[in-house]
Protein backbone atom coordinates (compact mmCIF):
# COMPACT_ATOMS: atom_id res chain seq x y z
CA UNK A 1 0.00 0.00 0.00
CA UNK A 2 2.93 2.06 0.99
CA UNK A 3 4.93 1.21 -2.35
CA UNK A 4 1.66 2.24 -4.04
CA UNK A 5 0.89 6.08 -2.48
CA UNK A 6 4.56 6.55 -3.11
CA UNK A 7 3.72 5.60 -6.88
CA UNK A 8 1.59 7.95 -7.16
CA UNK A 9 3.39 10.61 -5.35
CA UNK A 10 6.05 10.55 -8.09
CA UNK A 11 3.89 10.64 -10.94
CA UNK A 12 2.50 13.35 -9.89
CA UNK A 13 5.62 15.34 -9.14
CA UNK A 14 6.80 14.73 -12.44
CA UNK A 15 3.81 15.66 -14.11
CA UNK A 16 3.74 19.04 -12.07
CA UNK A 17 7.61 19.21 -13.76
CA UNK A 18 6.96 18.24 -17.13
CA UNK A 19 3.73 20.67 -16.99
CA UNK A 20 5.93 23.30 -15.82
CA UNK A 21 8.56 22.72 -18.75
CA UNK A 22 6.47 22.53 -20.96
CA UNK A 23 4.52 25.99 -20.39
CA UNK A 24 6.03 28.44 -22.74
CA UNK A 25 6.87 32.60 -22.13
CA UNK A 26 3.59 33.14 -22.63
CA UNK A 27 2.06 31.38 -20.18
CA UNK A 28 4.28 32.12 -17.60
CA UNK A 29 3.34 34.02 -14.49
CA UNK A 30 5.85 36.76 -15.00
CA UNK A 31 4.97 37.21 -18.43
CA UNK A 32 0.89 37.18 -17.81
CA UNK A 33 1.41 39.24 -14.46
CA UNK A 34 3.16 42.20 -16.60
CA UNK A 35 -0.08 41.82 -18.89
CA UNK A 36 -2.17 42.39 -15.90
CA UNK A 37 0.23 45.28 -14.15
CA UNK A 38 0.12 47.18 -17.75
CA UNK A 39 -4.11 46.77 -17.19
CA UNK A 40 -4.13 48.33 -13.34
CA UNK A 41 -2.16 51.33 -14.67
CA UNK A 42 -6.30 52.33 -15.69
CA UNK A 43 -8.12 50.88 -12.83
CA UNK A 44 -6.51 52.18 -9.62
CA UNK A 45 -7.58 55.56 -9.91
CA UNK A 46 -11.26 54.88 -8.17
CA UNK A 47 -10.44 53.32 -4.85
CA UNK A 48 -11.73 55.18 -1.96
CA UNK A 49 -10.06 57.95 -0.73
CA UNK A 50 -10.05 57.63 2.81
CA UNK A 51 -8.23 54.17 2.07
CA UNK A 52 -4.54 54.99 2.26
CA UNK A 53 -2.93 52.46 4.34
CA UNK A 54 -3.55 48.98 3.01
CA UNK A 55 -2.31 45.44 4.08
CA UNK A 56 -2.63 42.27 1.94
CA UNK A 57 -4.44 39.60 4.59
CA UNK A 58 -5.69 36.56 2.44
CA UNK A 59 -4.69 34.60 -0.89
CA UNK A 60 -7.14 32.46 -2.07
CA UNK A 61 -5.53 29.75 -4.97
CA UNK A 62 -5.64 25.84 -5.46
CA UNK A 63 -2.08 24.98 -4.54
CA UNK A 64 -2.39 22.18 -7.00
CA UNK A 65 -2.48 25.43 -10.16
CA UNK A 66 0.00 27.59 -8.14
CA UNK A 67 3.65 27.37 -6.44
CA UNK A 68 4.36 29.04 -3.65
CA UNK A 69 7.04 31.11 -5.16
CA UNK A 70 4.36 32.11 -8.03
CA UNK A 71 2.26 33.20 -5.23
CA UNK A 72 4.95 35.39 -4.02
CA UNK A 73 5.42 37.19 -7.27
CA UNK A 74 2.45 37.93 -7.88
CA UNK A 75 1.33 39.15 -4.40
CA UNK A 76 4.96 41.05 -4.79
CA UNK A 77 3.99 42.61 -7.97
CA UNK A 78 0.26 43.81 -6.72
CA UNK A 79 1.74 45.34 -3.54
CA UNK A 80 4.15 47.17 -5.80
CA UNK A 81 0.94 48.40 -8.64
CA UNK A 82 -0.61 49.40 -5.93
CA UNK A 83 2.59 51.90 -4.41
CA UNK A 84 3.36 52.88 -7.62
CA UNK A 85 -0.58 53.81 -9.86
CA UNK A 86 -2.41 54.61 -6.93
CA UNK A 87 -0.60 55.81 -4.52
CA UNK A 88 -1.18 53.33 -1.22
CA UNK A 89 1.02 52.70 1.53
CA UNK A 90 1.18 48.89 1.81
CA UNK A 91 1.87 47.49 5.02
CA UNK A 92 3.39 43.81 6.18
CA UNK A 93 2.45 43.36 9.57
CA UNK A 94 4.11 39.60 10.47
CA UNK A 95 0.51 38.66 12.05
CA UNK A 96 -0.98 38.87 8.66
CA UNK A 97 1.76 36.39 6.68
CA UNK A 98 -0.01 33.08 5.66
CA UNK A 99 1.42 29.67 7.21
CA UNK A 100 1.03 25.91 6.56
CA UNK A 101 0.40 25.29 10.19
CA UNK A 102 -2.49 23.66 12.23
CA UNK A 103 -3.48 25.67 15.55
CA UNK A 104 -5.09 24.22 18.45
CA UNK A 105 -7.08 26.45 20.41
CA UNK A 106 -8.76 24.91 23.33
CA UNK A 107 -10.53 25.46 27.01
CA UNK A 108 -12.04 23.69 29.96
CA UNK A 109 -14.53 22.67 28.16
CA UNK A 110 -13.94 22.63 23.79
CA UNK A 111 -10.78 21.98 22.14
CA UNK A 112 -10.63 23.04 17.83
CA UNK A 113 -8.15 22.23 15.34
CA UNK A 114 -7.86 24.61 12.73
CA UNK A 115 -6.51 23.50 9.34
CA UNK A 116 -4.80 27.49 8.37
CA UNK A 117 -2.92 26.18 5.43
CA UNK A 118 -1.85 29.54 3.40
CA UNK A 119 -3.63 31.46 5.67
CA UNK A 120 -2.82 33.68 8.85
CA UNK A 121 -4.34 32.91 11.93
CA UNK A 122 -5.65 36.83 11.89
CA UNK A 123 -7.72 35.62 8.69
CA UNK A 124 -9.60 32.43 11.01
CA UNK A 125 -9.73 34.85 13.73
CA UNK A 126 -11.95 38.22 13.68
CA UNK A 127 -11.07 39.52 16.87
CA UNK A 128 -7.48 39.03 15.96
CA UNK A 129 -7.49 40.81 12.64
CA UNK A 130 -9.33 43.73 14.20
CA UNK A 131 -6.65 43.85 16.82
CA UNK A 132 -4.02 43.60 14.16
CA UNK A 133 -5.35 46.35 11.82
CA UNK A 134 -6.08 49.11 15.16
CA UNK A 135 -2.28 48.15 16.06
CA UNK A 136 -0.73 48.69 12.49
CA UNK A 137 -3.44 52.12 11.32
CA UNK A 138 -4.25 49.71 7.87
CA UNK A 139 -7.50 50.88 6.70
CA UNK A 140 -8.33 48.52 3.95
CA UNK A 141 -7.89 44.80 4.03
CA UNK A 142 -6.95 43.18 0.65
CA UNK A 143 -7.90 39.96 -0.26
CA UNK A 144 -6.82 38.31 -3.78
CA UNK A 145 -7.90 35.48 -5.56
CA UNK A 146 -6.06 33.28 -8.12
CA UNK A 147 -6.68 31.41 -11.28
CA UNK A 148 -5.35 29.82 -14.04
CA UNK A 149 -7.19 28.69 -17.12
CA UNK A 150 -7.61 28.49 -20.89
CA UNK A 151 -7.64 30.51 -22.97
CA UNK A 152 -7.29 33.66 -20.40
CA UNK A 153 -4.48 32.38 -18.42
CA UNK A 154 -3.72 33.77 -15.65
CA UNK A 155 -7.42 35.92 -13.53
CA UNK A 156 -6.45 38.03 -10.77
CA UNK A 157 -9.45 39.42 -8.17
CA UNK A 158 -8.45 41.99 -5.61
CA UNK A 159 -11.37 42.61 -3.10
CA UNK A 160 -10.54 45.87 -0.39
CA UNK A 161 -13.05 45.58 2.89
CA UNK A 162 -13.04 48.03 5.56
CA UNK A 163 -11.57 46.39 8.48
CA UNK A 164 -14.25 47.71 11.04
CA UNK A 165 -17.94 47.23 9.06
CA UNK A 166 -16.03 44.24 7.05
CA UNK A 167 -17.88 46.13 3.69
CA UNK A 168 -16.35 45.69 0.48
CA UNK A 169 -15.48 49.33 -0.62
CA UNK A 170 -13.41 48.13 -3.63
CA UNK A 171 -13.02 45.37 -5.91
CA UNK A 172 -11.51 44.87 -9.91
CA UNK A 173 -11.08 41.49 -11.91
CA UNK A 174 -7.73 41.13 -14.39
CA UNK A 175 -7.59 38.95 -17.28
CA UNK A 176 -4.14 38.05 -18.61
CA UNK A 177 -5.55 37.62 -22.17
CA UNK A 178 -8.90 38.74 -22.00
CA UNK A 179 -11.41 38.04 -24.94
CA UNK A 180 -11.75 41.07 -27.07
CA UNK A 181 -15.13 41.89 -27.99
CA UNK A 182 -14.40 42.23 -31.95
CA UNK A 183 -16.78 44.85 -33.49
CA UNK A 184 -18.39 43.76 -36.60
CA UNK A 185 -17.63 46.93 -38.78
CA UNK A 186 -19.90 47.24 -41.77
CA UNK A 187 -18.50 47.18 -45.12
CA UNK A 188 -20.79 48.11 -47.09
CA UNK A 189 -20.97 44.94 -49.16
CA UNK A 190 -24.49 44.93 -50.70
CA UNK A 191 -26.31 42.47 -53.02
CA UNK A 192 -29.12 43.78 -54.82
CA UNK A 193 -31.80 42.59 -57.24
CA UNK A 194 -33.90 45.00 -59.64
CA UNK A 195 -36.47 43.97 -62.02
CA UNK A 196 -38.77 46.23 -63.80
CA UNK A 197 -40.25 47.64 -67.12
CA UNK A 198 -39.02 49.98 -69.63
CA UNK A 199 -39.53 51.23 -73.33
CA UNK A 200 -37.67 52.01 -76.50
CA UNK A 201 -38.12 52.18 -79.87
CA UNK A 202 -37.13 50.55 -83.31
CA UNK A 203 -35.97 53.39 -86.26
CA UNK A 204 -35.95 50.83 -88.88
CA UNK A 205 -36.10 47.78 -90.28
CA UNK A 206 -34.18 46.36 -93.16
CA UNK A 207 -36.27 43.90 -95.44
CA UNK A 208 -33.51 40.93 -96.28
CA UNK A 209 -35.87 39.97 -99.60
CA UNK A 210 -35.29 42.04 -102.34
CA UNK A 211 -38.60 41.94 -104.06
CA UNK A 212 -39.60 44.29 -101.66
CA UNK A 213 -39.33 47.60 -103.76
CA UNK A 214 -38.28 49.34 -100.68
CA UNK A 215 -35.69 47.96 -98.38
CA UNK A 216 -35.48 50.54 -95.75
CA UNK A 217 -38.79 51.03 -94.42
CA UNK A 218 -39.00 53.65 -91.28
CA UNK A 219 -41.15 51.37 -88.57
CA UNK A 220 -40.75 53.47 -85.33
CA UNK A 221 -41.84 50.40 -83.73
CA UNK A 222 -42.61 51.00 -79.65
CA UNK A 223 -40.62 47.91 -77.83
CA UNK A 224 -40.92 47.22 -74.21
CA UNK A 225 -38.36 46.17 -71.94
CA UNK A 226 -38.28 43.64 -69.20
CA UNK A 227 -35.41 42.96 -67.63
CA UNK A 228 -33.87 41.73 -64.28
CA UNK A 229 -30.41 42.72 -62.76
CA UNK A 230 -27.88 40.72 -59.79
CA UNK A 231 -25.44 43.56 -59.07
CA UNK A 232 -22.33 42.98 -56.42
CA UNK A 233 -21.34 46.01 -55.09
CA UNK A 234 -18.55 47.30 -52.98
CA UNK A 235 -17.86 50.35 -51.23
CA UNK A 236 -14.84 52.76 -52.22
CA UNK A 237 -15.04 54.71 -48.89
CA UNK A 238 -15.55 54.37 -45.32
CA UNK A 239 -18.85 56.35 -45.37
CA UNK A 240 -20.15 53.78 -47.89
CA UNK A 241 -21.10 56.98 -49.72
CA UNK A 242 -19.49 55.71 -53.43
CA UNK A 243 -19.64 52.19 -54.41
CA UNK A 244 -18.33 50.49 -57.96
CA UNK A 245 -20.26 47.15 -58.78
CA UNK A 246 -20.37 44.52 -61.44
CA UNK A 247 -23.90 43.75 -62.82
CA UNK A 248 -25.09 41.03 -65.00
CA UNK A 249 -28.60 40.01 -66.25
CA UNK A 250 -31.30 39.62 -68.56
CA UNK A 251 -33.24 41.52 -70.65
CA UNK A 252 -36.98 41.05 -72.40
CA UNK A 253 -37.31 43.31 -75.64
CA UNK A 254 -41.32 42.70 -77.10
CA UNK A 255 -42.55 44.69 -79.75
CA UNK A 256 -45.83 45.78 -79.39
CA UNK A 257 -46.61 45.55 -83.17
CA UNK A 258 -43.94 42.54 -84.84
CA UNK A 259 -43.36 39.42 -83.31
CA UNK A 260 -39.76 39.09 -84.97
CA UNK A 261 -39.11 42.13 -82.60
CA UNK A 262 -39.32 39.74 -79.56
CA UNK A 263 -35.88 39.28 -78.38
CA UNK A 264 -33.67 38.01 -75.11
CA UNK A 265 -30.36 39.55 -74.22
CA UNK A 266 -28.08 38.07 -71.65
CA UNK A 267 -26.29 41.31 -70.22
CA UNK A 268 -23.16 42.18 -68.30
CA UNK A 269 -21.33 45.82 -67.15
CA UNK A 270 -20.14 47.35 -64.14
CA UNK A 271 -22.12 50.00 -62.21
CA UNK A 272 -20.88 53.00 -59.91
CA UNK A 273 -22.92 54.59 -57.39
CA UNK A 274 -22.88 57.99 -55.47
CA UNK A 275 -24.96 59.19 -53.00
CA UNK A 276 -26.46 62.39 -53.20
CA UNK A 277 -27.64 63.43 -49.67
CA UNK A 278 -24.39 64.49 -46.30
CA UNK A 279 -25.61 61.63 -44.23
CA UNK A 280 -26.78 58.58 -43.82
CA UNK A 281 -30.83 57.82 -42.31
CA UNK A 282 -30.80 56.05 -39.31
CA UNK A 283 -34.06 54.32 -39.78
CA UNK A 284 -32.78 52.65 -43.08
CA UNK A 285 -28.84 52.66 -42.53
CA UNK A 286 -28.49 54.20 -45.97
CA UNK A 287 -28.37 56.94 -47.83
CA UNK A 288 -32.45 57.96 -49.29
CA UNK A 289 -30.86 59.06 -52.67
CA UNK A 290 -28.60 57.90 -55.12
CA UNK A 291 -27.38 58.45 -58.44
CA UNK A 292 -25.76 55.42 -60.40
CA UNK A 293 -24.17 55.05 -64.21
CA UNK A 294 -24.19 51.34 -65.16
CA UNK A 295 -22.51 50.55 -68.48
CA UNK A 296 -22.84 47.29 -70.11
CA UNK A 297 -22.81 45.00 -73.16
CA UNK A 298 -25.77 43.22 -74.39
CA UNK A 299 -25.94 40.05 -76.80
CA UNK A 300 -28.85 37.68 -78.01
CA UNK A 301 -29.57 34.92 -76.50
CA UNK A 302 -30.68 33.21 -79.99
CA UNK A 303 -29.18 32.91 -83.49
CA UNK A 304 -29.92 37.10 -83.62
CA UNK A 305 -26.09 37.98 -84.04
CA UNK A 306 -25.11 41.64 -83.09
CA UNK A 307 -24.72 43.80 -79.25
CA UNK A 308 -25.31 46.48 -78.20
CA UNK A 309 -23.24 48.75 -75.96
CA UNK A 310 -25.35 50.98 -73.57
CA UNK A 311 -24.57 53.79 -70.76
CA UNK A 312 -27.82 53.59 -67.93
CA UNK A 313 -27.70 56.97 -65.93
CA UNK A 314 -30.49 56.83 -63.23
CA UNK A 315 -31.11 58.01 -59.41
CA UNK A 316 -31.61 55.43 -57.01
CA UNK A 317 -34.16 56.08 -53.70
CA UNK A 318 -34.10 53.77 -50.90
CA UNK A 319 -37.15 53.84 -49.48
CA UNK A 320 -36.55 50.98 -46.20
CA UNK A 321 -33.52 49.16 -45.47
CA UNK A 322 -33.96 46.53 -48.41
CA UNK A 323 -36.47 48.05 -50.71
CA UNK A 324 -35.89 50.94 -53.27
CA UNK A 325 -36.75 52.38 -56.74
CA UNK A 326 -35.14 53.30 -59.44
CA UNK A 327 -35.17 55.26 -62.53
CA UNK A 328 -33.31 55.32 -65.61
CA UNK A 329 -32.33 56.53 -69.04
CA UNK A 330 -30.82 53.99 -71.44
CA UNK A 331 -28.37 55.50 -74.16
CA UNK A 332 -27.19 53.05 -76.73
CA UNK A 333 -23.83 53.89 -77.29
CA UNK A 334 -22.62 51.50 -80.44
CA UNK A 335 -24.06 48.67 -81.87
CA UNK A 336 -27.56 49.39 -82.26
CA UNK A 337 -28.19 47.46 -85.27
CA UNK A 338 -29.14 43.49 -84.80
CA UNK A 339 -29.20 40.38 -87.49
CA UNK A 340 -32.20 38.57 -87.04
CA UNK A 341 -32.10 34.83 -88.38
CA UNK A 342 -33.91 35.43 -91.45
CA UNK A 343 -31.24 38.11 -92.29
CA UNK A 344 -33.19 40.96 -91.46
CA UNK A 345 -31.87 43.97 -89.45
CA UNK A 346 -33.38 46.29 -86.79
CA UNK A 347 -31.65 49.06 -85.87
CA UNK A 348 -33.16 50.66 -81.85
CA UNK A 349 -33.82 53.36 -81.19
CA UNK A 350 -31.24 55.39 -79.07
CA UNK A 351 -32.61 56.28 -75.96
CA UNK A 352 -34.79 54.76 -73.85
CA UNK A 353 -36.63 55.15 -70.21
CA UNK A 354 -37.43 52.33 -67.90
CA UNK A 355 -37.99 52.29 -63.59
CA UNK A 356 -36.89 48.73 -61.62
CA UNK A 357 -37.94 48.12 -58.23
CA UNK A 358 -34.57 47.25 -56.30
CA UNK A 359 -34.26 44.83 -53.98
CA UNK A 360 -31.20 45.39 -51.22
CA UNK A 361 -29.97 42.35 -48.73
Amino acid sequence: MKRIALLGFLILIVGRVENSQAQTHEEGVPYQMELITNQMVDQLNDIPANIRRVAVYKMNYNAMRFTMQEVEFIRGEIESSLRTYAGLTVLSPPELEPNDKMKIFGSDSTLQILNIQGRSLADVSPDFLSEITTKYGVNGLIEVGLQRRNPDGLILSIRMMNPSSREIVWSKSFIANPFEVVEKVDKGNTFILSFGAGSMQTDSKFRADTSFANQDTSISNPVLNYGANFTYRQPLNKENSAYLGFTGGIDILRSTRDEDFNLMLLQLGVTYYQALTTEKNEDIDDYRMMVFLNTNVKFPISSTKGELFTAKPGIMFNMSKNLGLSFYTSLILSGEELTLSNNDRITYNKVGYGVHAVVRF
